[in-house]
């Protein structure tokens, strides 16, 4: 049994693209791997370039005709014969030591189900990701609102924990198949985050049209249902619009209103009664999160700063606005030094 699958689908990349991404896999630092490709029904000069790969390692699976990349994964996860599984899309780039962090992270870590890492964007803009999984009861909360990561092409999976919990990916999700895998995922057991970054995420210009927009965004609110209905029973699609409006902070013109405040107390109400979720970590997540985003989205530029002030005592229990306030007035005193300083 080899240590690591490397599973990568593939649909139309343009080859220089491709090339790279191959080239990152078959140069790890990190060899006891099998690199599975599924090239699914591509029609451009991507198939003779894969054609022509003549690495050991490299296992080329064609799909017949393109099913997508949801059961492109789900292929590529069943053939994989590793003790661990890593995720790679086609357009983006692994740094050398990835598969050597990762599997040394997980083999220190038998009970982890999954792993990722921080990412460097390129391409249409640059910068770096330095994001953390502070607990998994925080996770779970954080599920319930927006996709808790890691970025999908970082995966590391535990394959016999997959094996043994019957983990695999939802193919009714064409798009955010990571968020329904990560909730799923959740349910059994830990997924970690290292501070290192282990991948170069391609940004490409327009990487995604309004139409395929709509679609990954029809997906996340499935994803978003089935958990919402854990908490309040049946949830009518006017009150999933309103959840994942406020919710994702992705929605810059989303103000503070009363519908939005009482269905987040509804839901604080719900998981009160039916303790899903840690009491106070989710109180915690929807006033110092949710809401008090919200609330700084709901700011105008002719808000003078005690009105901005008030907003929180308006909104929010008095411990959390006393600490948002507390927060405000210190970024600003610090913004007033620096600019008497200049």
């Amino acid at each position: 049994m080899v240590s690591i699958s490397v599973v990568m689908p593939t649909y139309n990349t343009e080859v220089p693209i491709l090339r790279e991404a191959v080239e990152s896999i078959l140069s790890q630092t990190f060899r006891d791997f099998e690199f599975i490709i599924i090239d699914d029904g591509s029609d451009n000069d991507s198939t003779e370039y894969l054609e022509s790969l003549e690495d050991q390692r490299v296992r080329l699976i064609r799909n017949p005709q393109n099913l997508g990349i949801t059961k492109s994964l789900n292929i590529g996860f069943k053939e994989a014969k590793g003790k661990y599984i890593a995720r790679m899309d086609s357009d983006d780039i692994a740094v050398p030591v990835r598969l050597e962090k990762q599997f040394a992270f997980m083999e220190r870590h038998s009970s982890v189900i999954a792993c990722g890492s921080n990412i460097e964007f390129f391409g249409a803009y640059s910068a770096v990701s330095h994001n953390r999984i502070k607990d998994m009861e925080t996770y779970r909360i954080t599920a319930l609102f927006v996709n808790p990561g890691p970025i999908h092409p970082t995966a590391f999976f535990n394959r016999e924990l997959l094996l043994r919990y019957r983990i695999s990916y939802d193919e009714k999700l064409t798009y955010s198949q990571d968020y329904g895998l990560w909730v799923e995922i959740s349910k059994y057991g830990k997924v970690c985050l290292l501070k290192d970054v282990l991948l170069r995420y391609r940004v490409h210009e327009n990487q995604i049209t309004y139409h395929q927009r709509n679609k990954q965004v029809r997906c996340a609110y499935m994803v978003l249902r089935k958990q919402l209905q854990g908490l309040l029973g049946d949830v009518s699609d006017e009150k999933l619009e309103l959840h994942c409006r406020y919710s994702t902070g992705y929605y810059r013109d989303a103000v503070i209103n009363d519908e939005m405040l009482n269905w987040f107390h509804r839901l604080i109400t719900a998981n009160n009664r039916l303790g899903l979720y840690d009491k106070r970590k989710f109180r915690f997540y929807v006033n110092d999160t949710v809401i008090k985003r919200t609330i700084y989205q709901s700011f105008d530029n002719n808000m003078n700063y005690l009105y901005r002030i008030s907003m929180f005592f308006r909104y929010l229990p008095f411990p959390y606005a006393l600490k948002a306030a507390a927060g405000m007035i210190s970024r600003n005193s610090i913004r007033s030094i620096t600019m008497r300083q200049d």
